[in-house]
């Protein structure tokens, strides 16, 4: 299925997002708080409460804030149309499925993913208490956004956490390695760890070469994929993004390219096992039913292995050897996982947050429709 959006008057248009960054037209420059005001109004104006209109406007710009364009603002009228439509229950609350000692299987009740991903985080660290580990799988999910949002909710009480969300229910875009059709989601993970510091180091990849986010910001823009990223519906490599959506569907490579693939594609299967099994939702499927994210939390509690200013002092020991490495030609400096977005958070903070043209129309058309004041630019 090619990306799509629906405009003010219920036509089908194209959406737009991603994060490969080349050559898309950025107007205007916005404040963050601006952009989250809106976003908030735009949904409390769709019957979503406030608290968690707030949270999920909360989650969109941050994204940006960080470079992740693709999980940004560029979604508000995917998440508008999604209460409409009726796949998003914005009142719905977690729900308890099963509870041991040590973790339980929750269900979202299809409220918006980043509401429920930011809940089962909380109750798996409330579950963890002052023991070593807690393991939650989540089930009835929307599209999660982030996961490292949610991974720094954990390593803000000082534990290290590793998530891993599938997209069940027929969401495939991704061959598995040696294979030449659809079999798995781009299925991503994230691990984040605490240091101490002024940021975490937070790993947050998708399994594959592109996400469906790369795919759609290269659709809009009538650009090619860069080479050793895609196949066509025989098997063979393509950069042609024509050639993905079809027909006949092509695929994205697991990550890896096609000599490595096999380790992204391995890390899939692993994403789609924990998240789907242990949530009870199932893994990916051919059966057309409903998709969604499943979700497997594991949180661990550093002070139940050993002192916290121990593991700290480890970290920044670490951190400065492998920063200390001399950079290569043509790169400034080396950099850790979450290290780089944690600079673009500051830098857009203070500049302001940059949004395409495409999706800055989108948004302006939804907000007419939705009697919302558009903020002014700071800059154009």
């Amino acid at each position: 299925m090619r990306p799509h959006g629906r405009t003010a008057g219920g036509q089908r248009s194209i959406g737009r997002g991603g994060c490969l960054g080349r050559g898309a037209a950025l107007v205007p420059t916005l404040c963050a708080e601006d952009l989250d005001a809106l976003t908030r109004a735009c949904l409390q104006r769709v019957g979503v409460p406030a608290a968690a209109a707030a949270l999920v406007a909360e989650h969109l710009v941050e994204a940006g804030l960080m470079g992740h364009d693709t999980h940004s603002v560029l979604r508000l009228p995917q998440y508008v149309n999604m209460v409409r439509d009726g796949q998003v229950e914005p009142k719905a609350e977690l729900v308890v499925l099963d509870e041991s000692e040590c973790g339980g299987r929750l269900s979202g009740q299809w409220n918006y993913g980043p509401v429920t991903a930011t809940e089962a985080v909380r109750w798996a660290l409330d579950k963890l208490g002052d023991g070593a580990v807690a393991v939650v799988g989540v089930r009835d999910c929307n599209h999660v956004a982030r996961l490292g949002r949610f991974a720094e909710i954990a390593t803000r009480a000082d534990c290290i956490v590793l998530i891993a969300a599938n997209g069940h229910g027929g969401d495939s875009a991704v061959a598995p390695f040696g294979g030449r059709s659809r079999r798995l989601p781009t299925n991503p993970i994230c691990c984040g760890i605490p240091t101490g510091g002024a940021w975490p180091v937070i790993l947050d990849m998708t399994t594959s070469m592109l996400s469906g986010g790369d795919m759609r910001l290269l659709h809009n823009r009538g650009e090619d994929a860069p080479p050793g990223m895609l196949i066509d519906a025989e098997g063979r490599p393509t950069t042609k993004v024509d050639a993905y959506y079809g027909p006949p569907a092509g695929a994205i490579l697991p990550l890896g390219f096609q000599q490595s693939g096999h380790k992204g594609y391995g890390l899939s299967v692993l994403v789609d096992i924990l998240a789907g099994s242990l949530s009870g939702v199932g893994m990916t499927q051919e059966t057309p039913e409903r998709t969604g994210n499943a979700l497997f939390i594991a949180v661990l509690n550093v002070a139940a292995f050993l002192p916290l200013d121990e593991f700290y002092a480890e970290v920044a020991g670490f951190v400065e050897w492998v920063k200390s490495c001399p950079p290569t030609a043509g790169v400034a400096e080396v950099v850790l996982p979450g290290e780089r977005a944690h600079q673009r958070l500051q830098a857009r903070r203070r500049d302001g947050l940059y949004v395409d043209e495409t999706a800055w129309a989108e948004i302006g058309a939804l907000a007419v429709e939705l009697g919302v004041e558009l903020p002014r630019s700071i800059k154009n």
